[in-house]
């Protein structure tokens, strides 16, 4: 199963990931005041990194 989750918070959009083998993913991407614009770089630098929530078995 794949899957994608997306939650607006604030100015950020946060984005969690599930991937085909059950890894977990997040990251966060400003999007106010649009990316691209001054204050926000354009996509994908109004992004953090993407950082493994996946549980230890």
């Amino acid at each position: 199963m794949v899957a994608v989750s997306l939650a607006s918070m604030g100015n950020d959009v946060h984005v969690t990931v599930r991937s085909a083998i059950g890894e977990i993913a997040h990251t966060r991407c400003a999007v106010q005041p649009t990316p691209g614009t001054p204050g926000n770089p354009a996509w994908p630098g109004n992004c953090t990194a993407f950082v493994n929530l996946t549980p230890p078995n």
